[in-house]
């Protein structure tokens, strides 16, 4: 089911493939586990992502995509942490690639960037 344009992309887990997906229920779930605002998640990776934002980032993903497609969930925060032995830096960088691609509130994570870069001028009346 990769599809990163959507949002999803699937990974391996102990043999298993576990679909990701970076919808509206992944952000809701991604920013309650990282204590911030919506507004301010381009600081979550700013300086890159720490081993605590990779493991809510892999477990909200999941849990979004578990959720939505009713599976049961028999996983925790915890259970995505040790999964991270399994994932290798490349896949990481896909799973972020993913995550980067899809939208938040209709907006790409890379596009409120560049607009934060270069704020449009505002139009007189």
């Amino acid at each position: 089911m990769t599809n990163k344009k959507r949002g999803y992309i699937d990974i391996t887990i102990d043999g298993k493939k576990k679909t990701l997906h970076f919808s509206m229920n992944f952000w809701a779930e991604f920013t309650e586990q990282m204590g911030v605002s919506l507004q301010d998640i381009g600081g979550v990776f700013e300086s890159g992502i720490s081993l605590n934002g990779l493991r809510a980032l892999i477990y909200s993903a999941a849990l979004a995509n578990d959720l939505e497609s009713g599976n049961d969930v028999d996983y925790n925060i915890y259970s995505a942490g040790t999964w991270l032995d399994d994932i290798s830096a490349e896949e990481i960088n896909e799973i972020v690639n993913a995550m980067m691609e899809s939208k938040i509130l209709g907006n790409s994570l890379e596009g409120s960037k560049k607009n934060k870069a270069k704020p449009k001028p505002s139009k007189k009346q």
